[in-house]
């Protein structure tokens, strides 16, 4: 399926590399969370932003507003990776946070996104190309 949108993440840069607790997530994580993260972003990287249902996919509300989280299962816990929409076709992973007894956890995960969400619309540069291959 041909990608119709992107995906971003947020990183500062550091002395070698990109330092990002996202990517550290996946990197560390185990097969399973691998697995179904690639899944759910190479759906929704071939769909347009109108297609993104709450299956997969849900606008937040609350101390949460201005941010959306991908919805999946990994590891018998529902992860939640929280961002936004900087434009039409790209969406920028914030921050990886998961979800339990409908709160988040770490408890503090909305206003970490939010916090980087603002850090990123002032410095651009805080803001990478996500490394994993959606085609």
């Amino acid at each position: 399926m041909p990608v119709v949108s992107s995906f971003s993440y947020y990183g500062e840069k550091g002395v070698s590399a990109i330092k990002s607790d996202i990517r550290e997530t996946y990197e560390f994580g185990s097969a399973k969370l691998k697995a179904h993260t690639l899944s759910r972003l190479k759906i929704l990287a071939a769909l347009p932003r109108s297609q993104w249902h709450e299956g997969y996919f849900k606008k937040l509300s609350g101390i949460c507003e201005g941010l959306w989280e991908i919805r999946f299962k990994a590891d018998n816990v529902q992860q939640r990776p929280l961002g936004f929409h900087i434009s039409e076709t790209e969406f920028v992973i914030l921050f990886w946070a998961r979800e339990k007894g409908d709160k988040f956890v770490p408890k503090k995960a909305c206003e970490k996104a939010l916090k980087r969400k603002a850090e990123l619309l002032e410095n651009g540069d805080l803001k990478h190309a996500l490394w994993l291959a959606l085609e």
